[in-house]
């Protein structure tokens, strides 16, 4: 393929150009078609030359052993079109919006045609290839790679645009990565808006064909994987939504005198403990982060980066394990999001032990940040503070709860000078859909431990694990008959 300034010299580049351009004019439209034949408020299929045998390519049925995934969700959204398109064509502020989902997000601008595309047609703004990796909040849970183009149209001059994606395999005069392979593939995908005032209003398309699970990767997880569920474009939607709540929640209860600006403060550091929550649930964790000890049912992992404490014996340790509960997500949600603080402090055996000094919330409390304080019992810390933060939250699809413990100078530092170098050490769980009345849950307990040897600590985490686990399903049930 040309390169650069010299494309235009090349005897194939126009030809190239030319067929880039109705491909993509093809994409455009399978999207237009979606969204009308969905009976949303696009009203005709736009007239776009003969280009139809190229649009049929992206209604050919998968292979046997793949499936095909369309969903469509419209909304509106609190946030101006522009910045929208803005927010989904920066990939930075694209994966930060969606922490929980995103593994990873990469790209690039493409060279030769794609670079020329915009001299072709004035409506597209922005081209860019991008490679993503989506999860759910399970390590027994493959992730989803996607190798895309995304390109952002300007339908309407300052009332509508579209943010377009599609496999790159779809052309044929694109450079292979091959430091990144796509294992899924998005046909035609991406997200209408219009603006509404300061709103938008979207209609957001999710059209991927993803490989089938073999009954030999089978696991718990297995009947949500193989639902359009999970990475729908309902979604897609609520975790939008879920991120725009987080900076439109407010403070109920605030006894801590803070920095400026605080809220800002508190949203990071619950982000940070977010994402570091979620890599411990990575399918294959960063080896500099988490050793893998142990992967038969439950993960136990050790702390990579205390292995300069070895000597004493002192080192963290995490176990991470799923599990179903005979319960509705939200009933185990209500009970978990004080089950996981009593977890967290050992001791506490009353709650009226902990003051909550902070509440940061949304209206509906789909999201919900906590600071709860208690005096210190351990005989090296006699007299000082200890702390609670947790972050608990539903975006639509699952909910989410992650604590960690705070000292009086984690606090200090953190929320009051805003310094963003604390490090937390996240525990708490996932909570998804398993049918109608079923849950499935992974839990994420992390601790530092003093044992002579890595295999005591494996006995001791996995213990402690099994332990909470029977103990959570007993008092689920106790729940559920009262809840009946």
């Amino acid at each position: 393929m040309c390169e650069d300034d010299d494309c235009e010299d090349d005897e194939t580049f126009y030809p190239e150009l030319q067929e880039a351009n109705n491909i993509f004019k093809a994409v455009y439209k399978e999207i237009m078609t979606i969204a009308f034949e969905a009976n949303y408020y696009v009203e005709a299929v736009p007239a776009l030359g003969s280009i139809e045998e190229l649009q049929k390519v992206f209604r050919i049925s998968p292979p046997s052993d793949w499936r095909l995934e369309t969903t469509t969700e419209t909304a509106i959204v609190p946030i101006s079109a522009r910045s929208l398109c803005m927010n989904m064509m920066n990939l930075d502020s694209w994966h930060a919006s969606m922490s929980h989902i995103f593994r990873y997000v990469g790209g690039y601008i493409p060279d030769g045609v794609f670079k020329h595309l915009k001299d072709e047609d004035p409506s597209i703004l922005h081209v860019e290839i991008v490679n993503a990796e989506f999860q759910l909040p399970t390590p027994f849970a493959a992730v989803r790679k996607f190798s895309f183009l995304r390109f952002l149209k300007e339908i309407i001059p300052d009332e509508s645009w579209a943010i377009i994606d599609v496999s790159k395999d779809y052309f044929q005069h694109i450079d292979i990565d091959y430091m990144f392979e796509g294992k899924c593939r998005r046909r035609p995908s991406g997200v209408i808006i219009r603006a509404r005032d300061d709103h938008s209003e979207i209609i957001w398309i999710e059209n991927v064909e993803v490989p089938v699970l073999s009954q030999f990767q089978d696991n718990i997880y297995s009947a949500t994987i193989n639902s359009d569920v999970a990475f729908s474009a309902k979604r897609w939607v609520n975790a939008l939504l879920w991120n725009l709540k987080r900076y439109h929640s407010a403070f109920f209860i605030q006894e801590i005198k803070w920095g400026h600006p605080y809220y800002l403060f508190l949203l990071s550091l619950t982000k940070n403990m977010r994402l570091d929550f979620m890599k411990c649930l990575r399918e294959s964790p960063d080896d500099r982060d988490w050793m893998i000890l142990t992967d038969h049912g439950m993960r136990i992992m050790q702390d990579a980066t205390m292995r300069s404490h070895e000597a004493c014996n002192i080192c963290g340790y995490i176990a991470v394990v799923s599990f179903r509960i005979q319960a509705k997500p939200h009933l185990v949600f209500q009970y978990l999001v004080k089950k996981n603080r009593q977890l967290q402090w050992h001791l506490l055996l009353d709650e009226n032990e902990a003051k909550e000094v902070l509440r940061f919330a949304a209206d509906d409390e789909s999201y919900l940040i906590t600071l709860h304080q208690r005096s210190a019992i351990t005989e090296n810390s006699c007299g000082s503070e200890e702390y609670i933060l947790q972050e608990a939250s539903w975006d639509g699809f699952g909910y989410l709860i992650i604590s960690a413990i705070m000292n009086q100078a984690d606090v200090f530092c953190s929320l009051i000078a805003g310094y963003k170098d604390v490090v937390l050490k996240p525990s708490g769980f996932s909570i998804v859909p398993d049918g109608s009345d079923s849950s499935l849950v992974t839990f994420s307990l992390q601790e530092v431990l003093q044992v002579p040897d890595t295999r005591t600590g494996i006995r001791v985490k996995s213990l402690v694990a099994k332990r909470i686990i029977s103990e959570i399903i007993e008092e689920m049930a106790d729940v559920v008959k009262s809840a009946s």
